[in-house]
């Protein structure tokens, strides 16, 4: 498995880096012939990076984007589960006050929500067993 892959599931779950997961995953993504999966990934990163800095337009605009990405994508991607992340980010954008979708509120705002944690499900066992202990190379 690609190390960019294995530093973006680290700072995706581990670290919640989401910027760092764009550089990662941009990085594979141009190396890799552009898959439109990847590129839902790093877009639902992003999204998550705005949506905790309170830029809640610029989350849910990348969220849609991401989504469209994401939805064709069978359940199981580079050992990955799609539909579970997707659940997910649609619970957390469920949660933000409907009315904040086109606003940019504090990241403290955005705190008192108490938004549930988005995790990668990893299902291959043999990327989870290369994630067991991971970090990132310096």
């Amino acid at each position: 498995m690609d190390e960019r892959w294995l530093t973006y599931l680290y700072f995706f779950n581990v670290e919640k880096n989401y910027f760092e997961c764009h550089e990662f995953g941009e990085s594979l993504w141009l190396d890799t012939g552009r898959p439109e999966a990847l590129k839902g990934m790093i877009q639902a990163a992003v999204c998550l990076y705005h949506l905790e800095n309170g830029n809640i337009r610029g989350g849910y605009s990348m969220w849609l984007r991401a989504r469209q990405y994401l939805l064709p994508v069978k359940p199981e991607y580079m050992g990955i589960d799609v539909n579970s992340l997707i659940d997910q980010i649609n619970e957390v954008f469920y949660r933000v006050p409907h009315g904040w979708r086109d606003k940019v509120v504090s990241s403290n705002e955005v705190a008192e929500l108490r938004l549930p944690e988005v995790f990668v499900h990893i299902m291959d066992p043999e990327l989870m067993r290369q994630m067991d202990g991971f970090s990132p190379s310096e």
